[in-house]
């Protein structure tokens, strides 16, 4: 069966910070101005060599930004059997580009969650470093594809914490991986999930901890189990995110499987998303 994609990115500053950290990638557009404490992208794609992503910076003042900016401008998307050696590649100059502005800056540290999902044909899989979730939504059921490089994840795969003890646990955003690492200190270790085969009907979404922190998983999923389009849903849950308080900035990608049914004139334009950012509030 041949699919479409339908997707959404939505980030918001939150309800307590002065400055939004984080950014998303949706087959090429970025938050590019990072002044810019809102913005949406959305559109239909073809599910060639398709990509979308979140980063969520660290640093503070305009560090945080810079970096996260960094990581999403070092994506590009390929084919699949290039999957594993691109993915690398990019979580690789991304570390590189922070490091280098830690070094030109004299001083502070900056760095940068990355979680990126990549779609070729119809097959998908994740790659990931730091703590930013990658979900897939399969007929009512959330199935994490992202691994948590943080400290209570460690402590589960020890058998210390359970999940839901780790879902509230305070080294659960002490990372032990993350983009803005120099190569003497450590060597960076991107994650790759299992392939996926798509289904019609499968929704895919990436975030910032800004939304996990303040929804749950199972809110996560009635959310997207709804019958709204992918810019409805990024915006229901931004809401969500804020409504529990929205203590940190909140980025949201959804990404809807679709049978292929739109006409030849439409088509032409897949890939070429529907632009539009939000003024700072």
């Amino acid at each position: 069966m041949k699919y479409g994609l339908n997707a959404a990115a939505r980030t918001h500053v939150g309800r307590v910070r002065s400055n939004n950290e984080d950014n998303f990638y949706l087959q090429g557009e970025i938050r590019e101005d990072v002044n810019r404490q809102e913005a949406e992208a959305r559109g239909d794609f073809s599910p060639a060599r398709f990509l979308a992503a979140v980063a969520d910076g660290m640093g503070g003042e305009d560090r945080g930004e810079l970096a996260s900016l960094l990581a999403v401008q070092a994506l590009k998307p390929c084919a699949w059997d290039q999957i594993p050696e691109v993915s690398a590649a990019a979580m690789d100059r991304a570390n590189v580009a922070i490091c280098r502005e830690m070094e030109q800056a004299g001083g502070g540290r900056m760095g940068s969650t990355l979680t990126a999902l990549y779609i070729d044909g119809e097959r998908a899989v994740c790659c990931n470093i730091g703590d930013s979730p990658c979900y897939l939504l399969r007929e009512g059921t959330l199935l994490p594809l992202s691994a948590d490089h943080n400290k209570a994840a460690r402590l589960i795969r020890l058998g210390v914490l359970t999940p839901e003890q780790a879902a509230r646990h305070p080294s659960r955003h002490e990372l032990t991986q993350h983009l803005g690492i120099f190569p003497e200190e450590m060597i960076i270790e991107p994650a790759l999930s299992q392939a996926v085969t798509l289904q019609e009907g499968d929704r895919f979404l990436l975030c910032s901890d800004g939304l996990t922190d303040m929804v749950t998983q199972e809110e996560i999923a009635v959310l997207l189990s709804s019958g709204d389009a992918p810019e409805e849903q990024a915006e229901a849950l931004v809401q969500a995110a804020l409504e529990a308080g929205g203590r940190d900035n909140v980025t949201v990608v959804v990404v809807r499987v679709e049978a292929e049914s739109r006409p030849f004139w439409r088509r032409m334009f897949e890939g070429k998303p529907r632009r539009g950012q939000r003024d700072a509030v």
